[in-house]
C-alpha cells in the first residue's frame, strides 16, 4: 500500500526516495531498476516520484552524490592528524575496516559497494566520486606518515614505496569485501573475519615496508575497535 498521502517537505521526500532507491539499484543494477520498483520501495506512487525526478537517469545522477556523502564514515578521524608511524598504522587499519568488513550499517555498506562495482562495469563516474571522497584524502595522509616512519627508523632498509603501493591498501580491502558479498561466501580462509582483518592489515603494513617491531608497537586491533565503536553506533 502506498503512503503518498503522508505529507513531507519536498527535500525530505527526495531524500527518502533516494534512500529507498539505493538498495534497489544495488540489487537490480542500473539497467534492471525501474521507477516502479523504486516507487514501491519508497512506498509512494510513480506519479509522486516523477514530481521530484524527471526519470530514472536523473534520479540515479542525484543518488550518486547522495550515496557518496551518506557513506562518509570515519573521515574525521584523520582531520589534522600528525604524520607518524602511529598515524600510518591506524590509518591502514581504519581503511581496511571501513572497506572490509565495513563501519556502520552493514546493509548500507554493502549497497554502496555494489553500486561502486556496478559503476566500474559502466562509466566509472560513481566509483571515481566515491574514491575521491573517501579514499583519496587518506592517500596523502599515508604518504606523509610513511615519510615520518622512515625518519623514525620504522621502515626496512632499501624499501621504496610509491603512491601506487599505497593505493593497493584500498584495492586489497575492496577485493576482500567483494568476494565476501555472496551469502555463502567465495573463499574459506579458515579464520574468523576479525582474524582475516588483522592478517590483511599486517600484510599491507609489511608491504609498505614497516618493520614488524613497529607494527607490533602501534597496531592494537582492540584499540582500533574502541576508536570505531562510537562511529559504528551512529
Amino acid at each position: 500500500m502506498h503512503n503518498s498521502s503522508r505529507k513531507l517537505p519536498a527535500a525530505d521526500r527526495k531524500d527518502a526516495i533516494l534512500a529507498a532507491a539505493v538498495p534497489v539499484f544495488a540489487r537490480l543494477g542500473r539497467t534492471g531498476t525501474t521507477t516502479k520498483e523504486i516507487a514501491r520501495a519508497a512506498g509512494i506512487s510513480e506519479a509522486l516520484l516523477y514530481k521530484h525526478f524527471t526519470g530514472k537517469e536523473a534520479l540515479y545522477a542525484e543518488l550518486e552524490s547522495h550515496c557518496v556523502e551518506a557513506n562518509a564514515v570515519g573521515d574525521r578521524l584523520f582531520d589534522g592528524a600528525t604524520p607518524s608511524t602511529a598515524t600510518l598504522v591506524m590509518g591502514v587499519a581504519v581503511l581496511v575496516q571501513a572497506v572490509f568488513p565495513g563501519i556502520g550499517d552493514r546493509q548500507s555498506h554493502e549497497d554502496a559497494k555494489r553500486l561502486v562495482t556496478s559503476s566500474l562495469l559502466g562509466n566509472g563516474r560513481f566509483a571515481r566520486a566515491f574514491l575521491d571522497r573517501h579514499v583519496k584524502p587518506l592517500i596523502g595522509v599515508f604518504e606523509t606518515s610513511l615519510q615520518a616512519a622512515m625518519v623514525a627508523g620504522d621502515v626496512e632498509e632499501g624499501v621504496r614505496t610509491t603512491r601506487i603501493d599505497i593505493w593497493f591498501i584500498h584495492h586489497l580491502a575492496n577485493t576482500l569485501h567483494l568476494i565476501s558479498l555472496p551469502d555463502a561466501g567465495v573463499v574459506d580462509y579458515g579464520v574468523t573475519q576479525e582474524e582475516l582483518v588483522e592478517c590483511t592489515v599486517r600484510f599491507l603494513l609489511r608491504g609498505l615496508g614497516l618493520k614488524n617491531a613497529a607494527i607490533d608497537r602501534y597496531y592494537d586491533p582492540k584499540e582500533i575497535k574502541k576508536i570505531l565503536q562510537p562511529i559504528t553506533r551512529e
